[in-house]
C-alpha cells in the first residue's frame, strides 16, 4: 500500500504527457489521453464535479442496477453537483403520463441513495419519443431533482470568480429525419426544430463563458455499426460547434464508450450510452478510444483546465482526457 500514491502519480504524471497505458493517444498538443484502469478519484475542492449517464432505462435490469451501483460508490466521495442524462431514459416506449410506474422503476428505486440526490438535468432521447415527451417535461413539477423543463435549455455555471461553464442541453429527435417517417414518434411532429437551431446559434454567440459543454442524445460522429454518424447533426451542429468554439459534445444512442476527434478539429465527440445494455464497441479513423462496458461519465471542471473520465459499473476511471480551456 506505500508504493500505490507513487504509481497514481506516474499514471498522472503519463496521463499529463499525453501518453496511454493501455490504448490509443491523442498527439493534438491541447488535449491529453490515457487509458488509466482503477485509479481511484479523489474529490478536489476548487472543482465542479458532475456525472454523466444515458441510456439507462431498463426497470434495473440489463445492468442498469450495477452501473447505479457504482455511480453510489463514486458519489459517496466526489459528492457531484448534479448528473446529466443524455437521453433515453425510459425504455423502449418511454412514459405515458407523469404517474407512469417506470418514474419508480426505472428511476426513483434505481438511483434512490443518498448521494445521489442531486438535480437531474436530462434531454430527451429517441425512445422517450416513442411515449409522452410532455410528461417528462411535467414530471420536472413532481420531483425535487429532475429538472427537464423543456424540450431545450442551457444555464452557466462558475468555477471560481472569473471562470464559468455554459451548459447547453439539446432536443436530437426532431432533428433527425427517419422519425418524421416511420410511425411511432408522434410527438416530433410537435417541435419547431429550426426555432431550436436559431436558439442554439443564438446561445452560442452569445455564451461569454470560457467553456461550452453540449448535451443531446444523437452522435454527431460515431463508429459504432449499430447507429454510427448521424448526417443531419453533421450538417446542422458541427459547423456551429467549430465557429463557436464548443470544446465537448456530449451524447448517448450507440450503447458503448467513444472518444473521437476530427484531424485538425478541437471539438470533442463524446458518446457515453452506458447506462444499460452496452452493445459491442467498434473504432474508425475519428477514433482516439472505444469500449464496451457498462458505466457512466464524470466531468471535473477546474480554473484552468477540464477533466473527464469514462467510469465503469465499479466507480473505476477507464479513460480519462484532460484539456485546458485556453488551448
Amino acid at each position: 500500500m506505500k508504493n500505490k500514491p507513487n504509481f497514481i502519480n506516474l499514471l498522472f504524471l503519463l496521463t499529463l504527457l499525453g501518453v496511454s497505458c493501455t490504448g490509443k493517444t491523442e498527439n493534438k498538443s491541447n488535449i491529453s489521453v490515457a487509458d488509466t484502469v482503477n485509479i481511484p478519484l479523489q474529490k478536489h475542492k476548487k472543482a465542479l464535479d458532475f456525472f454523466i449517464i444515458s441510456d439507462w432505462g431498463w426497470n434495473g435490469y440489463n445492468q442498469q442496477q450495477e452501473v447505479a451501483d457504482g455511480m453510489t460508490i463514486l458519489a459517496d466521495s466526489i459528492e457531484p453537483k448534479f448528473i446529466v442524462s443524455c437521453g433515453d431514459n425510459f425504455q423502449v416506449q418511454g412514459v405515458a403520463s407523469t404517474q407512469d410506474p417506470l418514474w419508480l422503476t426505472s428511476f426513483e428505486n434505481v438511483y434512490k441513495h443518498l448521494s445521489l440526490q442531486v438535480d437531474w438535468y436530462p434531454v430527451l432521447g429517441n425512445h422517450d419519443y416513442r411515449g409522452n415527451t410532455q410528461a417528462e417535461i411535467d414530471y420536472s413539477k413532481i420531483s425535487r431533482r429532475w429538472k427537464l423543463d423543456s424540450h431545450y435549455y442551457t444555464f452557466a455555471r462558475k468555477i471560481n470568480d472569473s471562470i464559468s461553464a455554459r451548459l447547453i442541453f439539446l432536443d436530437t429527435p426532431p432533428l433527425v429525419d427517419e422519425y418524421y417517417k416511420k410511425p411511432g414518434y408522434p410527438d416530433v411532429f410537435k417541435q419547431d426544430s429550426a426555432k431550436q437551431m436559431v436558439w442554439l446559434k443564438d446561445v452560442l454567440a452569445n455564451s461569454k463563458e470560457q467553456w461550452k459543454l453540449v448535451f443531446g442524445h444523437h452522435p454527431v460522429y460515431s463508429a459504432s455499426n449499430k447507429h454510427g454518424n448521424t448526417p443531419e447533426l453533421i450538417k446542422r451542429l458541427k459547423p456551429l460547434f467549430e465557429k463557436y468554439h464548443v470544446q465537448f459534445y456530449i451524447c448517448g444512442h450507440d450503447h458503448d464508450m467513444q472518444h473521437l476527434m476530427e484531424k485538425g478539429k478541437a471539438v470533442n465527440y463524446i458518446v457515453t450510452g452506458v447506462g444499460g445494455e452496452p452493445r459491442p464497441a467498434n473504432s474508425n479513423e475519428l477514433s482516439v478510444f472505444s469500449k464496451s462496458v457498462p458505466g457512466f461519465s464524470m466531468i471535473s471542471l477546474y480554473a484552468d483546465s477540464l477533466q473527464f473520465y469514462f467510469i465503469n459499473s465499479k466507480g473505476n476511471p477507464v479513460y480519462t482526457i484532460k484539456r485546458n480551456y485556453k488551448d
